[in-house]
């Protein structure tokens, strides 16, 4: 069975819905069908809220952001009318002085950032503080990104400032961060029931296998509950992240873009308790920095204890669930105890757990210094939008933004198009008349 689109989007993230509600508030895309298509049984992407038991709720994907640093995002969340509350979590606790030192170290390095472009951020520290003491350092911040090779002196200052947990030792200190207290899955319920409002169809748990060209249309195949489907479409919009594109045939270096991307794993972990013992110990709505793979710790009010990694941590709690939960909750126990003043006393009984791993938790552009299009276009007329070509990689207003862009160059696209066939229209008019 082949169906048929004017418009196809790729991906029901808050990049593919935002494609989608912007296209039917344009006259010129009224009535045109489009359809959105995700592998996925529910919109959201890496947009996941949970709620735990039966009250409060957690965010297994984006959980924060800022007023100052995401514009478009509160924009967004004030349209709403969402309820939202102030992040807690931009006091955290550090062991001994580790803060002042950070913040010193980082304060008197960051005048030879420029000196330094070529080498990563753990060669640039070793540089002035040898590798020793340059590791120690930049472990404390909690983010186990930077120690990697790929990651920059720029990058490295940009993660540290646009951070909640570690704003404090930067400029950025003043910054406010929120949060939906209702979960963000109620705006992506609100941003699809007005797609759907304005005819927009949603096909969910639809797999794209591959995308041809033919003639004027794209050809898509997708699997669906073990069926092959082939969809149609006039224009088609890829609301997915690279690293969904380079699984497909879509030929993503040379037919998009000469930029390089990558992607760093994230992991979060859920505990509750029968009791908020942590508040007996000052910790409530803080977060503690913790040197062993726990990395930040986060008290969320009387509610859970959560725990939040990336990169070479986020592996090793993958590789502990290999081998089993009772496993995975043993080491979760053994790192909190380290950390943890408990005067040792064990750690009391976890009630209940639930975790998330994300293979490619942020996408990001390699290329940082370059002049990336926040949306890309594709040499056979294939739009692309992710937060991995903005400077807002890993957050949601990188998905606004580059999602704002996708949607212009097709409604461009097609007010061109438009243009062209009226004249052409007139023309055949004007012709008819003269004969």
């Amino acid at each position: 069975m082949t169906n048929y689109s004017d418009i196809c989007i790729i991906g029901a993230g808050i990049g593919g819905l935002t494609c989608a509600t912007r296209l039917i508030r344009a006259a010129i895309s009224k009535h045109l069908r489009i359809r959105v298509f995700d592998l996925n049984a529910a919109v959201g992407g890496r947009i996941q809220s949970r709620k735990i038991d039966g009250e409060e709720i957690a965010e297994l994907g984006a959980a924060r952001y800022s007023p100052q640093l995401h514009p478009n995002f509160q924009q967004l969340m004030q349209g709403s009318e969402l309820p939202h509350a102030v992040y807690p979590f931009t006091e955290a606790v550090f062991h001994e002085r580790v803060q002042e030192q950070l913040k010193a170290t980082l304060l008197s390095l960051s005048k030879m950032v420029k000196e330094h472009p070529h080498d990563s951020f753990l060669q640039f520290v070793s540089h002035y503080l040898g590798a020793a003491e340059a590791t120690r350092i930049i472990m404390a911040t909690g983010y186990d990104a930077l120690l990697l090779p790929i990651v920059s002196p720029a990058m490295a200052y940009d993660i540290i400032k646009k951070h909640p947990e570690t704003q404090s030792i930067t400029e950025n200190a003043a910054n406010e961060w929120l949060y939906a207290t209702d979960g963000y899955g109620q705006l992506l319920s609100q941003l699809q029931g007005e797609a759907q409002a304005g005819g927009v169809q949603f096909e969910l748990g639809h797999r794209l296998l591959s995308v041809e060209k033919s003639g004027a249309e794209h050809v898509l195949a997708f699997n669906h509950m073990g069926e092959r489907r082939v969809h149609r479409a006039r224009h088609l919009v890829m609301a997915v992240p690279p690293t969904a594109m380079a699984r497909l045939n879509l030929d993503l270096r040379s037919g998009w873009s000469a930029f390089q991307y990558d992607s760093l794993p994230l992991f979060k972990g859920f505990l509750t308790f029968d009791q908020a013992w942590w508040q007996a110990l000052g910790l409530t709505d803080k977060v503690l920095m913790a040197e062993n793979p726990l990395r930040k710790i986060y008290f969320k009010g009387d509610k859970y204890l959560l725990f939040y990694t990336d990169s070479h941590s986020a592996t090793y709690w993958r590789d502990c669930l290999t081998q089993g939960e009772d496993v995975y909750l043993e080491h979760v126990r053994r790192h909190l105890e380290e950390v943890l003043p408990l005067n040792g006393q064990p750690l009391p009984p976890i009630k209940g757990h639930f975790y998330k791993h994300w293979p490619h938790g942020v996408e990001f552009c390699m290329d940082t210094d370059a002049d990336h299009p926040a949306a890309l276009l594709h040499q056979d007329g294939i739009i692309a939008c992710s937060d991995a070509y903005t400077s807002h990689c890993g957050w949601m207003e990188g998905s606004l933004i580059s999602a704002r862009h996708a949607s212009q160059l097709l409604l461009d696209r097609l007010s061109q198009q438009g243009g062209a066939a009226n004249d052409a229209k007139a023309f055949d008019t004007s012709t008819a008349e003269g004969v």
